[in-house]
């Protein structure tokens, strides 16, 4: 992952927000950001019976899908266009849900688009946070050579080739998705975001960059987060005046909502 790029992206726009926010008298953003960061570490002190069975759940997901990754690894030739896809979503789905909610929340002082769209922001950056710490800590080799090193760790390692759990992109991609389950897009939108996500999880494995269970760890870790954001600022009121992608007669257009 090209860590510079990611993370000027995204704070930038995190930080153009907050005049949007503002403008529509909502929360700064930037100040949600960092009280969440706080209460999401902290969050398994708060965690009941439910929440300590999903989070082991979780942990079995990434450890069954580990007895995998060495079978799965190197099996993915071909559809090298369909990896590009998957591999561009994963940072175009965020900034474009955050350009479009962010955008045209202000321009129609929607301050539902604008909340939806600091949420995509927010679990964005938190999800970057949190591989980019977990890649760190645990030190993974990523997939080389023969596809052997699948069991290699160097807890505490700063090197690119030793920093593959879990996956960047895909905790981004599910981030995106997850955060926009709340929003006003259509149900066939959302689990369209859903179904691209899983592309940008196989796209990792396609290019050899990541093991499966890296991938899978990613996912729920990005999901996980996103709904974490959702929940913290539910993106729901009244809304005077949207817009809206419409398709019809085979084009794609955009209309104008406004109610009196």
């Amino acid at each position: 992952m090209q860590r510079s790029t990611w993370w000027c992206a995204l704070v930038l726009l995190l930080i153009c927000l907050p005049h949007l926010a503002a403008a529509e008298g909502g929360e700064c953003p930037l100040r949600a950001t960092v009280g969440d960061a706080a209460a999401l570490v902290t969050a398994p002190a708060r965690w009941d019976g439910h929440g300590w069975s999903m989070a082991a759940a979780g942990v079995g997901a990434v450890g069954l899908s580990a007895v995998l990754d060495r079978r799965l690894a190197g099996q993915w030739p071909g559809n090298d266009w369909l990896a590009e896809i998957g591999n561009g979503y994963a940072l175009a789905a965020p900034v474009a849900a955050i350009v479009w909610y962010g955008g045209h929340g202000w321009l129609t002082h929607d301050a539902v688009a604008v909340r939806t769209g600091a949420n995509v922001a927010e679990a964005a950056v938190l999800a970057v946070a949190a591989t980019e710490f977990l890649k760190v800590a645990v030190g993974r080799e990523r997939p080389a050579g023969g596809l052997t090193n699948h069991r290699r760790f160097h807890p505490g390692n700063f090197s690119e080739r030793r920093t593959s759990f879990p996956s960047g992109h895909t905790a981004l991609a599910f981030a995106t998705a997850a955060t926009l389950q709340d929003s006003d897009l259509p149900t066939a939108a959302k689990v369209g975001a859903y179904g691209l996500a899983t592309l940008t999880a196989w796209s990792r494995l396609h290019d050899e960059r990541h093991w499966l269970s890296d991938v899978v760890g990613g996912g729920l870790l990005g999901y996980g987060i996103g709904r974490f954001v959702a929940h913290r600022h539910p993106a729901d009121g009244p809304r005077a005046a949207r817009l809206i992608p419409v398709v019809a007669d085979g084009r794609l257009g955009v209309a104008w909502e406004r109610r009196f």
